[in-house]
């Protein structure tokens, strides 16, 4: 589980981590920010220079054409005003060679009469020309316009060249139609000018009538007549709002992106256009953008490397934190650990600093010596083991830390001595010094209380001892006796005598040796071999009475229970083994007589709230007295002494080894001469007992 300082350490350096980053992501997009800014900037720069030169030069091809056209009406003017003067006496040749037609700009000057048929021309005509189908003739048929009409570049029939037609109406004397005045201008005019312009391997200049259809078109080093590009934006809108102006847009016509600029001559139905192809346009400003864009990609790594190493620099310096904290933490762990068990050891320590004087003194040694409230820190090693030898008793005194130390030395070996003391309960503490070769510590004192240990050894002993009596008494009968019968004569009687004296010695030494077993058993598997089932009690004890053999003379027990079924959680085989050693004993230590009656009484436990069940057993005997019946259950005790009693010592302690692996007790009602009352009280049935295993 982390701990808070652990939490508040890593939100820390998770807040550092994300301030660290948002710093460095932050310069990154101010140094990109600026780019930005500086391409835009750069961009919007090289557009309104491109706008401007567009401008310039829209301008100019605007006016070389309005001045084109006006010089060609006022042409068309003067030939219109002396065809209506002169009639068939025009001689256009002779205006040409006189300089009035420039032939350099204009391809030829003619006249169609009202049939179409191309009547007069400052070119020599050689064939019958029909021009009624031609749209700069059929355009002024119908009505006069009083305009100047420019066509969409045609191949002239006259001069099987290229050309742009002009023409106006020539009004008869009574106003109808009587013909039209036509002039062809070379459009390579046009291309001629726009050569001398430079604008780029993509560039486009151009002239268009407001139909869309252009009347030159050069791109590049090519030029191209009658392209129609009425579907561009610049002929759908931008014309029709406003007589100038700027737009970017992919030609149409070939594909390419280009800003254009155009500007309108209204007049003569025709708008000059220029354009500059965008790669050419955005060539210097894109190299010096390649560079900022390099400038700013190194600037954006050497800010995130920065950031990198500083993120792995503070996640060693924080895992190098966490090491030393993780140290610090098993330390105080590993010391708590052992304050810990120095604190619930039931062993008692005390240990020495370099001077040999007190350091420390756990609980358990406080306890078993009864310290009180007197405190040993600081005490050196000679008062203290005078203060240790005096709470000890004149025969088994505690001989000091020095001697121990010297036997150490000497034999090489454990220092281990045993002491007793005359107060705290005449405790007996085994005593053994270890020397330490820390900086802190130079010896401790392990003391241990064996008071249990050796009385467990006493009652080891005593239990032994009182066996071999047990065994020994009948044996002495059985090697007595058997001997006689080997070694001496008897008669057929006194031989049935002795055997039937071994034979019931040996009897009795049966029992006394599996009982031991039941004991030893019991006590070693500590009620694993026992098989816990549902019991009902009424059935288990009407069975016992039945197969129980009374004494000679003896009538069956009575038996007093209540008729609702009673049902215990036991082992069956156990539970009947220590009921039928409580139902001898009654009928055993009532020689005399009198009835012998067992009885069940249900009440409820105050401690647990559970209800148990209590089985009497009483009979009218010997009695004994509350000494005796304390004793009852202890191993080989027998409140009859004469030996007039028959058995072992050993029923009773089996029983209650059983009744308390059945969770429940016995307790004894008991009199001198009045008789006595045996209960074994136990849990009865309940769902989940299943913890009596």
């Amino acid at each position: 589980m982390t701990s808070p300082i652990d939490h508040r350490s890593q939100n820390r350096h998770r807040q550092v981590l994300i301030l660290l980053w948002a710093s460095a992501l932050l310069l990154v997009l101010m140094a990109w920010g600026h780019v930005y800014m500086l391409a835009s900037e750069s961009r919007a720069r090289e557009i309104s220079v491109a706008e401007r030169d567009l401008s310039n030069l829209t301008r100019l091809s605007q006016e070389h054409a309005v001045r084109t056209m006006r010089s060609a009406d006022q042409v068309i003017r003067f030939v219109q005003s002396r065809y209506q003067e002169l009639g068939s006496k025009l001689d256009l040749a002779a205006l040409t060679r006189q300089g009035v037609i420039d032939v350099e700009i204009f391809n030829q000057v003619g006249i169609i009469d009202a049939n179409g048929i191309y009547a007069f021309s400052n070119r020599p005509i050689t064939s019958r020309l029909d021009l009624s189908d031609r749209e700069h003739f059929k355009v002024h048929v119908n009505h006069d316009s009083g305009q100047l009409f420019v066509s969409k570049p045609v191949v002239g029939r006259a001069t099987g060249k290229w050309s742009i037609q002009l023409s106006r109406r020539i009004n008869k004397p009574d106003g109808s139609f009587g013909g039209v005045v036509v002039l062809s201008i070379d459009p390579t005019y046009f291309n001629d000018f726009y050569g001398e312009l430079n604008m780029g391997p993509g560039g486009l200049i151009a002239l268009y009538g407001l139909d869309g259809v252009a009347r030159v078109r050069r791109v590049g080093n090519q030029t191209e007549y009658g392209t129609d590009a009425s579907n561009s934006v610049v002929f759908q809108q931008l014309v029709k709002q406003q007589p100038s102006g700027t737009y970017n847009q992919r030609s149409v016509v070939d594909g390419v992106e280009r800003l254009f600029f155009f500007r309108s001559a209204t007049q003569y139905g025709l708008v000059a256009i220029a354009g500059v192809d965008m790669d050419f346009l955005m060539v210097n400003h894109n190299k010096s953008m390649q560079a900022l864009y390099l400038q700013a990609s190194f600037v954006s790594l050497l800010v995130l490397a920065l950031a990198g190493i500083l993120t792995w620099y503070l996640h060693q310096l924080r895992r190098d934190a966490q090491a030393r904290r993780t140290i610090q933490l098993q330390i105080q762990e590993r010391q708590q650990q052992l304050d810990a068990v120095f604190d619930i050891s039931p062993d008692g320590f005390v240990s020495f600093d370099q001077n040999r004087c007190v350091k420390f003194v756990n609980p358990a040694f406080g306890q078993m010596t009864g310290l009180g409230t007197l405190t040993l820190e600081g005490m050196a090693e000679d008062d203290f083991s005078a203060w240790l030898s005096n709470l000890c008793l004149p025969t088994s005194r505690f001989t000091g830390l020095r001697a121990m130390r010297r036997k150490m030395e000497s034999d090489a070996g454990e220092a281990v001595e045993i002491m007793e003391l005359k107060d705290a309960g005449h405790r007996i503490l085994q005593v053994q010094l270890r020397l330490s070769e820390s900086s802190t510590v130079s010896q401790i004192l392990h003391v241990r209380d064996v008071t249990h240990e050796t009385e467990v050894e006493s009652i080891k002993s005593e239990f032994l001892a009182t066996a071999a009596h047990e065994l020994r008494t009948p044996m002495a009968s059985i090697f007595g006796f058997s001997e006689v019968l080997l070694t001496q004569a008897t008669d057929e009687e006194s031989q049935k005598e002795f055997l039937g004296i071994i034979h019931n010695q040996s009897k009795l030494m049966v029992e006394i040796l599996n009982e031991l077993l039941d004991l030893a058993r019991i006590e070693a598997r500590r009620g694993k071999d026992f098989k816990f089932d549902r019991v009902c009690l009424q059935d288990l004890l009407a069975d016992l009475i039945k197969a129980y053999q009374c004494p000679a003379g003896r009538t069956a027990p009575e038996f007093d229970a209540p008729t609702a079924p009673i049902y215990l959680f036991a082992d069956t085989g156990k539970l009947r083994q220590a009921l039928l050693n409580v139902l001898s004993n009654a009928y055993k230590y009532s020689p005399g007589g009198g009835a012998v009656r067992i009885m069940l009484q249900l009440s409820v436990n105050p401690s647990t709230n559970q209800e148990q069940v209590a089985i009497h057993v009483a009979d009218h005997g010997m009695g004994m007295t509350p000494e005796q019946a304390q004793k009852v259950c202890v191993r080989f005790y027998r409140a009859d002494t004469s030996g007039r009693v028959p058995g072992s010592g050993l029923g009773m302690a089996i029983t209650k080894e059983i009744v308390e692996h059945h969770k429940g007790h016995i307790s004894i009602i008991s009199a001198p001469g009045e008789g006595t009352q045996v209960s074994i009280n136990l849990p009865t049935y309940m769902e989940g007992m299943a913890w009596l295993n």
